[in-house]
C-alpha cells in the first residue's frame, strides 16, 4: 500500500492548528481571535491585495525570489514602510494627536535572552509554517484571517502598530521595537519557506 504524503502532511497540519488553538484557549491567549479574525477578513477583502501586517509580507519576501532585490526586497520593504505610516497615522488620529494617553511601552527587545525563548521561536516558525499554507491554498480572506487568528498566539501580529506607537512617542523604545519588529516577522517568514519547501519535497 502506497502512502499519500500529502494526505498525511494535511493531516498533521490540521490536527497541529485544532490543537494549538485548544492549548491557547486553555491558557486565556486567543480571547480576540473573533474579533480580529473578522476584522481581518474584511480589510481583506476590502483593500485586495493588501498585506496589512508586517508578519504577511515577511512570509512574502521569504518565500519569494530572495535573490531579486528591487521585486521582492524592495517592493515589500515598501509596503512594511506603507503598514508603519498607516499605523502612525491611525495611532495619530485616535488619541488625538497625543492628547489621549494610551499607556503604550515598548517591548523590551528579546533577542540577547533567545536561550529563554527557544521554545517560542521555534512555535512561531511552525506557525509560520501552518498559516502560509493556509493562505497560500484558500481563496477566501475570511479562511486567511481565521487560521491566522488561530495561531496567532505564536505570532506577533502588532509590528506596524508598535513601530508606529513608538514613532508617535518620540521614538521611545524604538531600537528595542525595530529590531523585535525585524526578527518576529522573519522568524515567522522562515517557518511559511519551511512549510513551501516541505510541500514541494512531499
Amino acid at each position: 500500500m502506497e502512502i499519500d504524503k500529502k494526505a498525511m502532511m494535511t493531516e498533521m497540519g490540521g490536527a497541529f492548528a485544532v490543537a494549538w488553538v485548544g492549548v491557547l484557549t486553555m491558557m486565556g491567549m486567543s480571547s480576540m481571535a473573533l474579533t480580529g479574525a473578522v476584522m481581518l477578513a474584511v480589510v481583506w477583502m476590502a483593500f485586495s491585495g493588501a498585506h496589512v501586517l508586517p508578519m504577511v509580507t515577511w512570509c512574502n519576501i521569504m518565500t519569494g525570489d530572495l535573490a531579486d532585490a528591487e521585486g521582492n526586497w524592495m517592493a515589500n520593504g515598501m509596503r512594511m514602510l506603507a503598514q508603519v505610516v498607516g499605523a502612525v497615522l491611525a495611532i495619530l488620529l485616535a488619541t488625538e494627536f497625543g492628547e489621549i494617553d494610551t499607556t503604550w511601552a515598548a517591548t523590551d527587545m528579546w533577542i540577547p535572552d533567545i536561550a529563554d525563548h527557544i521554545w517560542g521561536v521555534v512555535g512561531m516558525i511552525a506557525a509560520g509554517a501552518i498559516w502560509w499554507q493556509v493562505h497560500t491554498r484558500c481563496d477566501s480572506a475570511w479562511a486567511s484571517a481565521f487560521g491566522l487568528m488561530m495561531l496567532a498566539g505564536a505570532m506577533t501580529l502588532t509590528g506596524a502598530n508598535e513601530m508606529g506607537a513608538s514613532i508617535t512617542s518620540a521614538g521611545d523604545g524604538i531600537v528595542d521595537t525595530l529590531v523585535n519588529w525585524i526578527v518576529d516577522g522573519a522568524i515567522v517568514g522562515v517557518g511559511a519557506l519551511l512549510g513551501t519547501k516541505i510541500d514541494e519535497l512531499v
